[in-house]
């Protein structure tokens, strides 16, 4: 029974710690001759130090094979007292190295698809800000527009009003000379201001507000436009 079992089994002497049986599994599990294994302590076959002096059953025990290479078992430990060859411990180790390898290959499938995720994620969030910045130039070149049409007329009647009064004597002038330059003046300034504007919304600098915006916000740029649509683009004059 102790040769024909499919487990790699074998039995240590409990004072010395040394293997004193192994059947012809273990020399398979672990690519080593049976004489290789014979006299040697536990702490000798794994790789790292583990309490195994208590009955029951130890998951993840790496052992040692001739390649110096680990392969994973669980550990099965289970004494025998007062036997003629005194107190033993027997072990029954099952590989599980395949399962080890599974185990860890679907983890880093796992990682893969994480960051596989992560990386669609950012990419959606970049075309999301693309869409909110080309969505935002299109209202500011529309509020523009709308801008710009009554401050070019603004400025056409100022030019028209200068010309009126540089005719007159200058006695006739008055403040009229003062407060024409100071509407010209106010006219280029907001045509400036609308440039400014227009040039910001188009330069992409910033990370700009998150792609979906407020239900308030929203509301707003709605009631806006509609209100832009609504302004003549013509000098009614």
């Amino acid at each position: 029974m102790f040769e024909s079992s499919t487990e790699a089994l074998f039995i240590a002497d409990r004072t010395t710690g040394n293997v004193v049986s192994a059947n012809v599994r273990v020399a398979e599990l672990l690519a080593r001759d049976i004489g290789e294994v014979l006299g040697r302590r536990l702490d000798q076959l794994t790789f790292e130090p583990r309490d195994l002096t208590y009955d029951g059953t130890y998951e993840e025990v790496a052992l040692r094979r001739g390649d110096d290479y680990p392969v994973y078992v669980t550990l099965t430990v289970s004494h025998i007292l007062g036997t003629e060859h005194g107190d033993l411990t027997a072990f029954a180790a099952r590989d599980t190295t395949e399962r080890r390898m599974l185990e860890n290959e679907l983890v880093a499938k796992h990682s893969a698809l994480f960051a596989a995720h992560a990386e669609l994620e950012e990419r959606n969030r970049e075309i999301a800000m693309l869409g909110w910045r080309a969505a935002v130039g299109e209202l500011v070149a529309g509020i523009a527009h709308h801008l710009n049409n009554p401050v070019g007329a603004l400025q056409s009647t100022t030019r028209t009003m200068a010309n009126q009064i540089a005719k007159l004597p200058v006695e006739q002038r008055g403040d009229l000379d003062r407060l024409t330059a100071r509407i010209a003046k106010i006219a280029l300034r907001i045509e400036s201001n609308v440039n400014a504007i227009v040039k910001a919304s188009r330069s992409g600098q910033g990370d700009g507000p998150p792609a979906e915006q407020p239900r308030e916000l929203v509301s707003v740029i709605e009631a806006l436009t509609k209100r832009l649509d609504d302004i003549p683009t013509k000098d009614p004059s």
